[in-house]
């Protein structure tokens, strides 16, 4: 007997999945926001397991797994087992292509890095401002290059693109609130990154 309801627990007939599934297929809001409560704990601590040294990063990879799934969950298929092993799929797979190119999307962007001074040097009309100036700019290309490349991405997407929050959101493919909370952690690190620099 016991045995059955774990197996029906694991499978999620037990907590009606299945009919949550349906509903967020049709576009249910509450029912997906449920299977997110359900599972969301398995979810974050896979991906916490991979990211260890970084909680905000392991936070953000497990909002763009749901935010992938949100976006994926009519391609599902109920086959008598829990949507958790499709959603840790999905979750090893944002960790590995985070991985993936997180080297290349620094080193591209550092590269990069190079244009800002211009969008954001101030006019200068002596060589005691000239110098001065360079100096800062020197500060502000060290400390974007101490953040991480996705954050590097919202600042330059946002500051330097001036594009809006829903602009930038599309660009990256995550949601509103998720760039607004990338933002916020890259301005502070940032602003980190450069008193450190200065100092």
């Amino acid at each position: 007997m016991t045995t059955q309801a774990h197996d029906a627990a694991f499978d999620g007939s037990a907590t009606g999945e299945p009919a949550l599934i349906t509903r967020a297929q049709q576009g249910d809001r509450e029912a997906f926001a449920e299977l997110y409560r359900m599972h969301h704990g398995v979810v974050a601590a896979l991906i916490g397991q991979r990211v260890r040294s970084n909680a905000a990063l392991a936070e953000d990879l497990t909002a763009d797994v749901f935010v992938k799934a949100w976006a994926k969950i009519t391609t599902f298929t109920w086959n008598g087992t829990s949507i958790r092993a499709w959603l840790c799929t999905i979750a090893r797979n944002v960790v590995i292509d985070h991985f993936k190119t997180a080297t290349t999307r620094r080193l591209t962007f550092v590269d990069q890095i190079t244009q800002v001074g211009d969008a954001w040097a101030p006019s200068v009309s002596n060589p005691e401002d000239t110098v001065l100036c360079s100096l800062a700019l020197d500060d502000l290309h060290h400390a974007l290059s101490e953040i991480t490349p996705r954050q590097q991405v919202v600042i330059r997407l946002r500051f330097l693109g001036e594009m809006s929050v829903r602009e930038t959101a599309r660009t990256m493919g995550t949601t509103d609130a998720a760039v607004k909370t990338l933002q916020w952690r890259a301005l502070d690190s940032l602003r980190k990154a450069y008193v450190g620099a200065v100092a």
